[in-house]
């Protein structure tokens, strides 16, 4: 267990209205993507991109307080192969975490100031790093503080962590990084990044370097041709549309951000148009096969 040690200074704080926390939703979700060099001897420069997410299912009571179970998995509709993490509970500014009989860690806290410091163990070196930069962020109509940290000292000159958090959220390299960070290299694909996360299903966090939450490029024992494929308006209200130059040929399925199946529609064309006037505004998920390949892909329901 990795210990999260917080060292704060005494500086004024910053007012901001109400945010949305995501630790203190149960139906909050976060979609983490690693990328990382998979070469075979056919395919030399290839990388692979898994996504696994992060969201709670249930809660526990321990000496009075309520802590929610975080679990992890890389099914995209947060069902099946859940794997426990820990517990973590809010308190204030603070996000804590516990597991088994470890110690309560602190996992994030939200009000550090610029020049703050942060300990973070990356197992074969410490570092403090530091509260450089706080900027503000708008995500849905509330300002969000975004915390920008210094590069930590230590034995890899040619790795870095670039390490962001933003309020209510966590890191941007997902919501437990804190507990088993790792830098990244410089010199080959290596990356771990939160595409996108959910809350109040509702949108909240997008990256700017994934057009989808949920991304799994990895090399299958045939390799498929590239999928062309687009869904729109997106925002949508009454009809939203799914267009590919290859027949979706199947069952389409419409998901909520927390699993539930909605909607079902069997496919056999190169263009489907579904009636989704009926859901409410919010987050939604498709889910179905083209090309042989699984995609799975967002959408929003809104005016």
């Amino acid at each position: 267990m990795k210990t999260l040690l917080l060292f704060s200074v005494l500086l004024p704080t910053l007012l901001f209205g109400q945010i949305t926390n995501h630790f203190s939703n149960q139906d909050a979700q976060w979609n983490v993507a690693t990328s990382f060099t998979a070469a075979t001897q056919e395919h030399p420069s290839f990388v692979a991109t898994t996504t696994k997410v992060y969201g709670f299912q249930g809660d526990s009571l321990i000496n009075g307080d309520t802590w929610s179970k975080i679990y992890s998995t890389s099914d995209s509709l947060f069902q099946s192969n859940l794997a426990f993490e820990g517990l973590t509970r809010v308190d204030n500014d603070l996000v804590l975490f516990k597991k088994g009989a470890n110690p309560i860690d602190t996992l994030y806290d939200f009000s550090l100031a610029v020049g703050d410091s942060v300990f973070y163990d990356f197992d074969l070196f410490t570092s403090w790093i530091h509260v450089e930069e706080i900027q503000t962020i708008q995500i849905n109509g509330e300002s969000y503080k975004k915390f920008i940290f210094t590069e930590p000292t230590g034995p890899t000159a040619f790795d870095h962590l670039n390490e962001v958090w933003i309020e209510g959220i966590g890191s941007v390299h997902g919501p437990l990084f804190p507990l088993s960070p790792r830098k990244f290299s410089e010199e080959i694909p290596d990356s771990m990044l939160l595409t996108c996360s959910f809350a109040n299903n509702q949108d909240f966090f997008n990256h700017p370097s994934y057009s989808d939450c949920y991304v799994n490029i990895t090399l299958g024992v045939e390799n498929h041709e590239a999928i062309n494929l687009s869904i729109y308006p997106n925002p949508v209200s009454s009809i939203l549309t799914i267009a590919s130059t290859q027949s979706i040929n199947g069952v389409i399925e419409i998901y909520d951000v927390n699993g539930k199946l909605l909607k079902t529609v069997k496919a056999k064309r190169e263009k489907v148009s579904i009636d989704v006037s009926a859901f409410e505004n919010g987050v939604y998920i498709l889910n179905f096969e083209l090309n042989g390949q699984k995609v799975v892909k967002r959408f929003i329901i809104g005016q």
